[in-house]
């Protein structure tokens, strides 16, 4: 039976199953983040040209280190940033709106300035695509509000104001020659952004994730954020807005992409780098994000989402032809995963760590042998060959390490040099290694972190020697501290870490007193762990790549046998599966970790056969299978 006419948004029934018609393929909700050129000067609470694009942006002003603001101005034209014409207000905290040829910025404070009390600024400057100039000033000086419109017509909304830091509700339009006083806000906050104009716009953000939306004369509360989060960035309309990031950056907020439909927030991909207090321009479809905390960032990140649609999983369509029968078009169905031989590492090593993808991975430390001997080495794989890079510091086994290959945290370990457990953390910036803040507890016996460089975790491992000194700890790293998050039922040892600091899981390893092998798996969800279901194989030194919903782990061995597996298993988030079997058997290994992977692609290069070492690599993919049964 038909419903309707066959045209987009009516609907057929197929099989006993209503099917809606549309003339255009459904969006995937697949976007990503790529790096971008870098700013000339670090710093963070700054202004931005909102509307501006991926090719042509603006930062203004903002905090460049601790305690002096900045005036500067500068300007992206795709590649790379130029200083071009300054503020005549020192400020931090500023609100920003418009492109790289009208722009403006509002407001802002002096609170990193120890010499005078603080002030909030209600100065307002234009900007006409060479220079800077006052124009008429706010009625309430405030800082860190919400904005949006355009140069000649925008809202500033909420933010910090007196007495001392109180978060307001007020609201201000700005029409061309002055400012007015408008409707307040349901809820007075300092939230992460606004987007639209001033006759229908949106201010989202805050500790709650509230959204509330503008018709031009009053605010209406409308959805939330799936977690609530201040001090990000959000552009776009009222009815399809992006916001990104967020504080607090350590408990994994400032990798959040979220979004809006007009109706409802969705997440998309995370990115790169964590971060708050930045600025951003662009639209849902291609954006830009730069600078921010922690630690003062120069760096640039680029939003993409595809124009054209693709089919996923699980996705069935029907599609209407002009002049032409509805047709079913086809479907993509997930295909059988496999293992497949990568090229070997330079160097043969045992008890090494791993980051990054499959196709961007780095392989760290670890021992060579035979006669066994601690190795600094570190390689980088493209996809194709590892090629030989910087060396860590200080060599060291079973180590705890997250992140991409162009940023990664080496953390924690046994460093036979030292000698014993340590609490070091070396950090990578795709060029060198440095020595910066350690972990709260001397911990070996890892063989994973999760996360990225920003946003890091590590989980369990053993804080001294003897069978009841493993540990429950779990750590989160945010790129400068370490903070002591919801520890683990079980302490465990030896066991795979997949995952973020959102959702994570922990499968296997070692626990008790005595030792003993264990199935046990717990999932981590931002807040707590929970115990799921068990793997089949009791097993330590194994690994794997994935987040706490979708996840493999594979390799690894018993306690006290001496059985190298080949075993790997899948999880989707409810049980987990055996399936194909690696051609090499063995104990650790570097394996993906870069805090967004999935089920579908790992890999695992070196790795333990009890005395000898290896170098071999291997690849993991699952492909996806395209099934047409109609004609376009």
């Amino acid at each position: 039976m038909t419903y309707g006419s066959g045209n987009s948004g009516d609907y057929k029934k197929l099989k006993g199953q209503m099917i809606q018609v549309t003339d255009t393929d459904p969006v995937v909700y697949a976007g990503t983040w790529a790096t971008g050129g870098a700013m000339n000067t670090a710093r963070s609470a700054v202004g931005s040209s909102t509307s501006g694009s991926q090719t042509a942006s603006l930062v203004f002003g903002g905090q460049a280190s601790d305690p002096a603001l900045s005036d500067n101005t500068e300007q992206y034209n795709g590649t790379s940033w130029t200083e071009v014409a300054d503020l005549n207000q020192i400020r931090a905290g500023l609100a920003g709106v418009g492109t790289t040829t009208a722009a403006a910025a509002a407001m802002g404070d002096s609170r990193e300035i120890p010499s005078s009390p603080n002030v909030f600024y209600t100065q307002h400057e234009q900007w006409d695509g060479s220079s800077w100039t006052e124009t008429t000033e706010v009625n309430a000086g405030r800082s860190f509000a919400f904005s949006f419109g355009t140069a000649p017509a925008f809202l500033v909304v909420g933010g910090y104001g007196t007495p001392g830091f109180t978060a307001k509700a007020t609201a201000e339009e700005w029409n061309g020659s002055g400012w007015t006083e408008v409707a307040d806000l349901n809820t007075a906050r300092v939230g992460l952004g606004g987007a639209g104009t001033t006759t229908a716009g949106i201010a989202a953000g805050g500790p709650s994730g509230q959204t509330e939306q503008w018709n031009g004369s009053s605010w209406t509360e409308v959805g939330d954020f799936s977690t609530g989060r201040g001090a990000g960035m959000c552009v776009g309309t009222n009815t399809a807005a992006l916001a990104f990031g967020g504080s607090p950056v350590p408990g994994g907020k400032g990798v959040l992409t979220e979004e809006w439909n007009g109706t409802s927030w969705t997440e998309l991909n995370d990115l790169s780098t964590g971060r708050d207090y930045f600025g951003g321009s662009g639209t849902t479809t291609s954006a830009l994000a730069f600078g921010g905390n922690p630690s003062y960032k120069t760096n640039t990140e680029e939003w993409s989402f595809p124009s054209a649609p693709a089919v996923q999983e699980g996705q069935l369509w029907i599609k209407t032809a002009t002049g032409a029968n509805s047709v079913m078009k086809g479907y993509q169905a997930q295909g059988t995963g496999a293992w497949a031989s990568g090229n070997n590492l330079n160097t043969a090593r045992g008890f090494l760590t791993g980051a990054g993808t499959q196709t961007a991975a780095l392989a760290m430390s670890g021992y060579e042998g035979p006669p066994e001997q601690p190795s600094v080495d570190v390689e980088s794989y493209d996809g194709s060959s590892w090629t030989e890079i910087a060396n860590v510091n200080v060599a060291r086994l079973e180590v705890g390490a997250f992140g991409s290959q162009t940023a990664a945290n080496f953390v924690g370990g046994y460093a036979p040099t030292a000698p014993g457990r340590v609490s070091s953390n070396e950090s990578w910036n795709g060029t060198s290694w440095t020595e910066v803040t350690n972990m709260p507890a001397t911990t070996d016996n890892l063989m994973q972190g999760a996360g990225t460089s920003t946003a890091g975790m590590i989980v369990g491992g053993q804080t001294a020697p003897g069978a009841g000194n493993k540990t429950t700890n779990n750590v989160f790293y945010d790129g400068t501290n370490w903070t002591q998050a919801a520890s683990l039922n079980a302490a465990k040892t030896l066991h795979a870490t997949m995952g973020n600091q959102t959702s994570a899981i922990v499968a296997s390893g070692l626990t008790g007193s005595p030792t003993a092998s264990t199935v046990n798996v717990e999932q981590w969800n931002g807040t707590a762990w929970t115990e799921v279901a068990n793997v089949s194989q009791a097993r330590y030194r194994l690994v794997g790549a994935g987040t706490g919903g979708d996840a493999i782990v594979f390799a690894g061995t018993n306690f006290p046998s001496t059985t190298f597996y080949t075993l790997t298993e899948s999880w989707n988030g409810s049980s987990w599966t055996e399936i194909g079997d690696m051609s090499t058997g063995r104990e650790g290994g570097a394996s993906t970790n870069s805090g967004t992977g999935n089920s579908r692609s790992a890999l695992l290069a070196g790795g333990s056969l009890g005395s000898p070492v290896t170098a071999v690599t291997e690849e993991w993919t699952v492909p996806f299978v395209t099934k047409t049964i109609g004609t376009d």
